[in-house]
């Protein structure tokens, strides 16, 4: 968020610096990795259409960066549509309908036959949207921080924000003092604090802004060689040029968060397709991350009492993720072998309602708080940039802000995860 922020200021000429604790395209976050998914599969307009916003953004920072950030692929959605009671797809068709946006839906047969890396049971259907893609992440990443350097913003890494004051008489300026006693001076301000978001708002700004970060695992699976003698018949292209991402709104027997369902992408960089059991890993401080969760325990020099117990805590529930996950392979991805050869770790920053925070601060109107992903935020970055620089430097944003405002998160509860799967 804070790099596209930049990027939107300077592209309106403004003189932008732009800091973080971390180099770019760092692996402490949420923001790594080969590939996000794109996709228009949201129940509400207003992700739609920041979305939809978003996408020629990619592609101008694409021909900026002059090498292949994202690709389009097609995505589907799968639901059970044989199961009691509402199918969790019909809220997307509902949307895709009465907003024009090209659709399908496709039996499990049909599934198999259009995408045959996929085997769906019988009770399964998918509803196929051809406007999903991948975003090739970590590259992004990188090409953004050229492109903020390459319309003149000041870049200042490392810089770990410790304390924020106002200066310039009624609020005018902001100071922002890092741990190693740098000051950035400006009269607008953007913090973008990724999964430190409830640490930082409090330190800064004396906020409470309950969040749940999490560390994600995902999974890694190698389609099988045609040596192997597939029981099913050729072994299909798994790469983004054949093969959709996939959603499943399925039922992925993780404890509490088994509604959750699946995600996952076609091979890109590392030669496998990636998967994941989705919001279920295990709670985690970003300071202080348990092995089995992306640590060491220890960053920066941070360790938090009791890490055995939550390193043996993180493990068995990573295990779990990876075991559900790979049922998933198993149950559907015919093609592929059904045990990981690599996994990864990255996190959510997850609020009470799974909706983002984009305000200004209470009490400092040129000063923005921008985070609380939620596991969603990466591919509409673009429009979360242009919103929250408009908002600190009092220009129009080119979309509202209001679902998004951090005064209905003061004083709330932890995360409730049944809304996860809407978003």
């Amino acid at each position: 968020m804070g790099v596209w922020a930049a990027i939107a200021a300077a592209k309106r000429g403004a003189s932008v610096a732009l800091a973080d604790q971390f180099e770019p395209a760092h692996v402490h976050g949420s923001s790594h990795g080969d590939g996000r998914i794109y996709r228009l599969a949201y129940e509400q307009d207003h992700y739609v259409d920041m979305m939809e916003r978003s996408l020629p953004l990619w592609h101008e920072l694409q021909e900026a960066a002059g090498e292949p950030l994202l690709a389009r692929t097609g995505g589907i959605t799968v639901a059970d549509a044989a199961a009691a009671g509402e199918n969790r797809n019909d809220a997307l068709r509902a949307i895709y309908a009465r907003r024009g946006i090209p659709h399908e839906t496709l039996s499990a047969a049909a599934t198999n036959e259009r995408f045959p890396q996929f085997s769906l049971s019988p009770s399964l259907e998918a509803l196929y949207q051809p406007d999903f893609g991948v975003l090739f992440a970590s590259k992004s990443v990188a090409a953004a921080w050229a492109y903020a350097r390459a319309l003149g913003v000041d870049t200042y890494v490392p810089f770990r924000a410790a304390a924020f004051r106002s200066d310039g008489g009624q609020g005018q300026g902001s100071v922002v003092l890092s741990e190693q006693g740098a000051e950035l001076r400006s009269r607008s301000l953007v913090v973008a604090p990724g999964a430190w978001l409830s640490s930082l708002s409090h330190t800064l700004f004396g906020l409470r802004i309950p969040t749940r970060v999490s560390a994600e695992t995902v999974c890694y699976y190698r389609p099988q060689a045609e040596s192997a003698g597939s029981t099913r018949g050729p072994v299909p292209d798994h790469s983004y040029r054949s093969m959709p991402v996939f959603i499943f709104q399925t039922e992925n027997g993780c404890e509490g968060m088994s509604g959750m369902g699946y995600y996952g992408l076609p091979t890109i960089d590392v030669p496998g397709v990636k998967a994941s059991a989705h919001y279920c890993g295990p709670t985690v401080h970003p300071d202080a991350r348990p092995a089995a969760a992306g640590g060491p325990a220890a960053v920066l020099g941070r360790t938090l009492a009791g890490a055995a117990g939550e390193e043996e805590a993180a493990a068995r529930r990573v295990a779990e993720v990876v075991a559900s996950t790979s049922r998933l392979v198993r149950d559907s991805l015919p093609h592929c072998e059904q045990t990981p050869f690599e996994t990864q770790s990255c996190l959510y920053t997850s609020t009470c309602d799974h909706d983002y925070v984009l305000s200004r601060v209470p009490g400092h109107e040129r000063v923005v708080l921008a985070g609380g992903g939620s596991g969603h935020a990466f591919k509409m970055g673009p429009a979360l940039g242009e919103m929250a620089a408009a908002a600190a430097l009092g220009w129009e944003p080119p979309l509202s802000l209001a679902p998004f405002a951090v005064e209905r998160l003061l004083g709330a509860s932890l995360p409730d995860e049944s809304l996860a799967s809407r978003r």
